[in-house]
């Protein structure tokens, strides 16, 4: 599945003309004489179904402004946009999609195209019997509100076959109603906490599809297999883009306007939320709002497929056997789901370690049915969940949606980060701090420049993109340099060193490289280890024999790191371990608002909070719209 959580607040109306939009005509050869649109269930507080009906276009519009399916009495007053207000949210959807290739097999292959249906059926219901189960609204007045399990949920799903574009594209349109009974009144669906929520429903939804017995089945009576990793039918992948007009249109917009962006900003590379709307961007631009004329079907797609080159004797792909839950250790995946979610935040939630405990079990390739296959993700998180610590006081609410699970690892990581800044903040400089004066250099600059090019331990430099750091960085470097200096430039990534490199004309690299020619290696869950010379590296087999001679740091060395509130905190030990073995020198440039680490992250931050506790910083003074701070000891006779 893929996708996330998104919010509709029209009216009724509008939901049905949304629904008709995003299909072509020849779903109608799928409807049932076009009498049923939509599918509505109800669940209890343990996810059991209460209630279900075929919803008519207008029930479905009538579901949408709040009436209740089963007993048509009013769940409320939805609020109208207007006076700079949004109007209610009526219902949240997630879309419970699969890959091309997998719509592909079931256009070619009725058993397929079965087999699948019940398997996202399957999904669905899995999916709402969880949110039954997991869902909270709030009650109580403003500002005392407490956080309750719902009573009674209300969801529809609406199933499509094809695309705008006529295209084969298998997705259900599930609809989670914003108003649930709870505490003897329909209130509002808590929407924050469902959007926390959204990995582990992806998750769930994907791993029931992919270990679909029935499904699996039938892709192997017709010669085809399912890579429960990609998702995708691996004989047939190779016709996605043919079968895929609308994606290769969104491709081709998505890199037309990533270009326009990076050439309106030389050197800066596009954050997630950048990403984001540039994707949605794509997605809109030129995007169908008509069904079209020339309408899909079965014989057309295999028509076109088979001029394409298809023929139904592939060869059988290659792919990891079929597993049973049985073969699966729980205690490993309990402790592999924990290493990613502590590779990705400082504190997770019970549904961040559901969401890893699942799509673990979905990689290992396992066969089982929907019911096996909850009892066994539930069960390997509880599990988990019970070898975190808690973040919050000891007696307050812990809600499962809150973030406040840790483990003992993530502490230990941030504490020794967090003394390892302090002692470079608070370690006394040798030397004078030099003086910068540059053509083109305001005094704020001049001031940063000097700070960078000085030998004090730790430095560190704030400035929003377009403040001038570039410039200042310059400066920096050929004032070390003058001064017998020697001054490396790092970066988070690889092609921002790049960037780097061509603009200040000195020798870049990316932190992970350093780090890694230090012996630091990671695996795909997050997990860090540390080669000493003379053991196996697991990359290459060979011998490990430490760090090349052009990688050494030498004692009283400068090593920048430009954006480096993308480092996250096990790169930044790694960087801040190597530097301390060989007495380099660390001046840490960056925003802590622009663009967000990988994994846990916030290294600016640390710095700040480590130089607040220990030493008295310098007024902030203006880096054009930014501030530059820079860390050196406190005067022994200062207060």
């Amino acid at each position: 599945m893929k996708g996330g959580v998104i919010l509709f607040r029209g009216t009724g109306a509008d939901a049905l003309r949304y629904l008709e939009s995003d299909r072509a005509r020849a779903d109608e050869y799928y409807l049932e004489a076009g009498t049923a649109l939509a599918e509505f269930t109800s669940v209890d507080a343990e996810g059991r179904v209460i209630g279900e009906v075929a919803l008519s276009a207008d029930e479905y519009r009538q579901w949408v402004d709040w009436v209740n399916a089963l007993t048509g009495e009013s769940m409320g007053k939805p609020r109208l946009p207007g006076d700079g207000r949004r109007g209610s949210p009526r219902f949240a959807e997630m879309v419970v999609n699969v890959s091309k290739s997998l719509s592909v097999a079931a256009a070619l292959h009725p058993e397929v195209s079965e087999a699948l249906d019940a398997a996202q059926r399957d999904a669905v219901a899995g999916i709402r019997s969880w949110l039954g189960q997991h869902s909270v609204t709030r009650v109580g007045p403003r500002g005392a509100q407490e956080v309750v399990p719902v009573e009674q949920l209300e969801t529809v799903a609406v199933s499509h076959k094809t695309s705008r574009a006529g295209d084969p594209h298998r997705h259900i349109h599930f609809q989670i109603g914003t108003r649930v009974w709870a505490a003897g009144a329909w209130r509002g669906l808590d929407t924050a906490a469902l959007f926390r929520q959204q990995g582990a429903i992806r998750a769930l939804g994907t791993a029931v599809i992919a270990a679909h017995p029935q499904l699996a089945a039938m892709l192997d009576t017709h010669g085809l297999t399912l890579d429960p990793v990609a998702g995708e039918v691996a004989e047939l992948e190779p016709w996605n883009a043919l079968m895929s007009k609308r994606g290769a249109q969104v491709a081709r917009n998505l890199a037309k306007f990533t270009a326009e962006w990076e050439a309106a900003r030389p050197g800066e590379e596009p954050g997630p939320v950048v990403r984001a709307r540039l994707h949605a961007k794509a997605w809109d631009h030129e995007r169908p709002n008509k069904k079209p004329s020339q309408l899909g079907s079965e014989a057309g797609w295999r028509r076109e497929l088979q001029d394409a080159g298809y023929t139904p004797d592939l060869p059988r792909a290659t792919v990891q056997p079929a597993r049973t839950l049985d073969e699966l250790a729980v205690q490993q995946i309990a402790s592999r789901a924990l290493d990613r979610a502590a590779a990705a935040a400082s504190a997770w939630t019970v549904h961040d370690v559901q969401e890893q405990v699942t799509r673990i079990v979905t990689e290992a390739g396992v066969r089982a049915t929907p019911d096996e296959l909850r009892e066994f993700i539930g069960i390997t998180t509880r599990l988990a969940t019970g070898d975190c610590l808690s973040i919050l006081p000891p007696g307050a609410p812990t809600p499962e949606h809150v973030a406040h699970l840790t483990t003992l690892h993530v502490v230990t990581v941030e504490t020794e980060l967090r003394d390892r800044l302090v002692a470079r903040a608070t370690a006394r400089a040798s030397g004078t701090t030099p003086s910068v004066r540059e053509p083109g250099l305001d005094a704020d600059q001049a001031r940063a420049a000097a700070a960078v090019s000085s030998s004090r331990p730790l430095v560190v430099v704030e400035g929003a993109a377009g403040a001038g750091k570039t410039t200042m960085l310059g400066a920096a470097t050929r004032t070390a340099e003058r001064d017998g200096r020697s001054v490396r430039v790092m970066t988070p990534t690889k092609k921002a060193a790049e960037v780097a490199a061509v603009e200040l004309g000195v020798p870049t690299d990316s932190v992970a490289a350093l780090v890694h020619a230090y012996g630091f290696r990671w695996n795909t869950d997050g997990v860090w280890t540390r080669l000493a010379p003379g053991d196996a590296d697991p990359e290459t087999g060979a011998a490990y024999r430490g760090p090349a001679k052009e990688n050494r740091l030498a004692h009283g060395e400068r090593i920048v790191v430009d954006e480096a509130g993308m480092l996250d905190q096990d790169t930044a030990l790694a960087l801040l371990t190597v530097t301390d073995e060989a007495g380099a020198t660390l001046a840490l440039v960056g925003d802590r608002a622009q663009l967000p680490a990988v994994g846990r992250g916030g290294r600016v931050r640390h710095r700040r909070r480590a130089r607040a506790a220990s030493v008295r910083p310098d007024e902030p003074a203006p880096l054009h719209r930014s501030r530059v701070r820079a860390a050196h000891p406190r005067p022994p006779n200062r207060p």
